[in-house]
């Protein structure tokens, strides 16, 4: 559902800005700021474990799920026209979780982009593209790699990771609608629903052996549906 929405929206933008507009030009301000409560239902990437059955393999174990993270944030919008406008968002979501087999911790998002769409007397509706990056507080970090060679009559040379636990972000793409309800000329009511698709970049862990000291998740990518309610205020 949430891959066919995506196909969906590009459409829908070119639609709705020909459709015309409900304003005249001169009665919307160019600027609006907003706050918001955000729920975003993250869709965990794969992690690495043990697997369940055999205890001596270490690798990537398919993804455990999704977490719902409520958030909180703030945006900025620029009306260029009455149906285009530029917005910069940002959300914070204070529940922690920490897991050093995945990104964990806090996360935390901002997203930039184009809002396109059309507005009526009390209402509006627009679709939405905004790139962007959502981080977590807590990401196991290769920080480079020495050489051992334990004592023994095969000599074998083994490599080992140094690995730190920080913050760290990853591209995502925010696609999706947003509808707008017009209580004033300077207050308004917003609600978003989309698909925030983040790019996970390859994943380091720390083997349980030295002939497998240090393992990999590859890159992949995920979907994870978010929902935003907030006001805003023009000026």
């Amino acid at each position: 559902m949430t891959i066919r929405l995506t196909k969906l929206f590009p459409g829908l933008f070119i639609m709705l800005v020909l459709s015309g507009t409900g304003f005249s030009q001169n009665k919307l301000p160019k600027f609006e700021v907003g706050v918001q409560f955000s729920l975003l239902s993250l869709n965990n990437p794969d992690v690495l474990r043990r697997h369940p059955i055999d205890p001596g393999f270490i690798g990537v174990v398919a993804g455990t799920g999704r977490r719902t993270e409520p958030g909180v944030g703030g945006r900025f919008t620029y009306n260029l026209t009455n149906n285009v406008a530029f917005e910069a968002e940002g959300n914070w979501y204070p529940r922690s979780e920490s897991d050093l087999t995945k990104p964990s911790g806090r996360i935390f998002q901002g997203q930039f982009g184009v809002k396109a769409g059309k507005r009526f007397r009390r209402f509006g509706i627009f679709g939405k593209a905004r790139p962007g990056f959502v981080g977590f507080t807590q990401v196991t970090k290769l920080l480079g790699t020495t050489t051992t060679a334990p004592a023994g009559p095969l000599n074998q040379v083994f490599t080992v990771g140094t690995f730190r636990s920080g913050s760290k972000a990853y591209f995502s793409a925010d696609l999706g609608g947003v509808f707008e309800y017009y209580a004033s000329s300077k207050v308004f009511a917003r609600f978003d629903l989309g698909d925030s698709i983040v790019r996970y970049q390859s994943f380091p862990g720390q083997g349980a052996f030295l002939s497998q000291a240090i393992i990999v998740r590859p890159p992949q990518t995920k979907h994870n549906p978010q929902f935003t309610a907030g006001v805003g205020f023009r000026f």
